[in-house]
């Protein structure tokens, strides 16, 4: 019966406390919360930075590009206007010292006075009338030709003496002359290099004439 008293006498034992008033238990658990909890969030991080990389990865350009593969160069485009337009045909060439048939010359003045028979030119002689007494043609050369050369021969006339009488005006100068009757043939050469205007003159004694330009040809600069 004492001992029994003597153990309701003693004061139960309490565990040892902190100096803050802690527990130690106390204290041990509050340890592994703090622990647990930067384990925790280590892992998060761990889990972000392996997710980013897993995402990063597959979408990088490097591992996308092909090495081998080389830029394709897109074609050239057509221009429209290039595609539509028709081509302009060039104009013929003229080369030095062509001959340019007169024949083939439209008149400027007088072009009526004149018959073409191919390259060949027959001018009438006039009718003597008082409008009418001699025979005129003009071309525009525009200073575009060196000579003019011809072979002149009487095709017409009313007897071997009556006379025509052919005269070549350069700008209105006088470059020839030449008078000739029924079976006469003359060379016309005449220099016109620079002319603008080149007028020819028929004169005749008899209507009833007329003179013949064989090949008459202008040579080209």
């Amino acid at each position: 019966m004492r001992e029994h008293r003597l153990d309701e006498a003693r004061p139960a034992r309490r565990p040892p406390e902190q100096p803050d008033g802690r527990s130690v238990a106390d204290t041990a658990s509050t340890w592994m919360q703090v622990v647990f909890g930067g384990i925790s969030l280590s892992v998060a991080i761990a889990g972000l930075v392996i997710a980013y990389f897993a995402w990063v990865q597959p979408n990088s350009p490097a591992d996308t590009a092909d090495p081998g593969a080389r830029p394709v160069t897109p074609p050239a485009a057509t221009s429209p206007v290039a595609a539509t337009s028709p081509a302009t045909a060039p104009e013929p060439a003229t080369t030095a010292n062509e001959v340019v048939a007169l024949a083939g010359l439209d008149a400027e003045i007088g072009g009526s006075t004149v018959q073409r028979s191919g390259q060949d030119l027959t001018m009438a002689c006039p009718t003597g009338l008082s409008t009418d007494r001699q025979r005129k043609i003009q071309y525009d050369l525009a200073g575009r030709y060196l000579t003019l050369t011809a072979n002149l021969a009487v095709s017409k006339a009313p007897d071997n003496d009556s006379q025509l009488q052919l005269k070549v005006f350069a700008d209105d100068r006088q470059a020839a002359v030449h008078t000739l009757s029924r079976g006469k043939t003359a060379d016309l050469d005449v220099p016109v290099a620079g002319v603008q205007k080149l007028r020819i003159e028929l004169v005749c004694q008899s209507r009833a004439g007329e003179m013949t330009f064989t090949d008459p040809g202008l040579t080209h600069t």
